[in-house]
């Protein structure tokens, strides 16, 4: 979360179950509920109200109001050609917000999800800070209500609206992920369910805000990753693989985390060894390195040999792998190592 002062208020209101819609006019009102209309300047009123009263004349923007058909066919046609201009994107963008607030359609949720962060990228250029307080107010509003039961495509609209502003998913992601383990009063199962929401977005991620929020997460002086539970840092871990860009990246912070941590367990280090094998590194000799040490234990080589076996990790550690199955059917091999290394053909 990015906006402060108000910020303890602010995260009682997200963290209980409210709709999008009580959200919505709860925090709209934060600021009427400290000014009588006769201290507001009457050209200041007229701009508050301006988006509004466009959306009204817009034929349009006017279909937001309409049933579910209407309102996905008018996000649709947003989507696909925001308007232009600072003014006609700001009386979109609140129509858009209004739908979302009052919805319960699933694809009208995802066409205005999608509407919503291609208003944002349209205007980060002329209005950057509007623009991320645009994908903010999106990325808050799944955040508050997200459960198991979402819809899959609302949820997957979610993760691409919030991939379209750069920058803005490393910043919103740690910030969620700062509230559920540093702010206190939090319940428990609502800690808890602020991480899975996070984690669950960073696996949904496919172009490189995935890889700039996970470098983020692992190189941060607040150590937040450290704080999460094994499972969960190896799902993250996991994130860079679904990486799709023509940008390159690579799993350097990755490495970085592993030797400022030696402790890792093998479930972060087998997580590691796919990534990077798999994503890549700077670091020269990482992977030898990693996968020697994970082959100390006859459990992680039978894993490692169903991983290579599964082509999720990289042949190039086959040395390594065929040397400890060498070396365990000197002290102690397995039925499962020895049928790995007879179909990796190093048996």
């Amino acid at each position: 979360m990015r906006t402060k002062g108000v910020g303890n208020w602010l995260y009682s209101v997200l963290s209980t179950r409210y709709s999008v819609a009580g959200v919505v006019y709860l925090l709209s009102g934060w600021g009427l509920c400290h000014s009588s209309a006769a201290q507001v300047p009457q050209e200041t009123r007229q701009a508050d109200i301006a988006p509004a009263v466009k959306a009204e004349r817009d034929p349009l923007l006017e279909k937001l109001s309409g049933d579910a058909q209407a309102v996905r066919e008018a996000a649709d046609v947003i989507a696909s050609a925001p308007p232009k201009g600072r003014e006609a994107r700001e009386a979109a963008t609140e129509a858009v917000k209004g739908a979302l607030a009052t919805t319960r359609d699933a694809k009208a949720e995802r066409a205005l999800r999608l509407a919503l962060g291609k208003l944002a990228a349209a205007g980060i250029e002329e209005a950057p800070d509007w623009a991320l307080d645009t994908v903010e107010w999106g990325f808050e509003s799944m955040s508050v209500t997200h459960r198991p039961t979402t819809p899959p495509e609302v949820f997957e609209a979610h993760v691409r609206a919030l991939e379209m502003v750069p920058g803005t998913a490393k910043e919103l992601m740690i910030g969620n992920l700062d509230v559920a383990i540093n702010f206190p009063g939090v319940e428990p199962l609502e800690r808890e369910r602020l991480k899975e929401f996070v984690t669950l977005t960073a696996e949904g991620m496919r172009t490189k805000e995935a890889a700039v929020f996970l470098d983020a997460l692992l190189t941060g002086e607040e150590e937040l990753f450290a704080e999460l539970e094994p499972p969960m840092r190896a799902r993250l871990i996991s994130g860079y693989k679904n990486v799709k860009s023509e940008q390159p990246i690579n799993a350097d912070a990755v490495v970085q985390w592993l030797d400022k941590h030696p402790g890792w367990s093998s479930e972060i280090g087998l997580a590691a060894l796919e990534t990077i094998s798999i994503v890549g590194t700077s670091k020269k000799d990482a992977a030898v390195k990693l996968v020697e040490r994970l082959l100390m234990k006859l459990e992680n080589a039978e894993e490692i040999g169903r991983r290579l076996v599964a082509g999720k990790i990289d042949r190039s550690v086959l040395p390594q792998f065929k040397a400890a199955v060498e070396r365990f059917s000197r002290t102690g091999s397995s039925a499962e190592l020895r049928r790995l290394a007879k179909e990796l053909g190093v048996e």
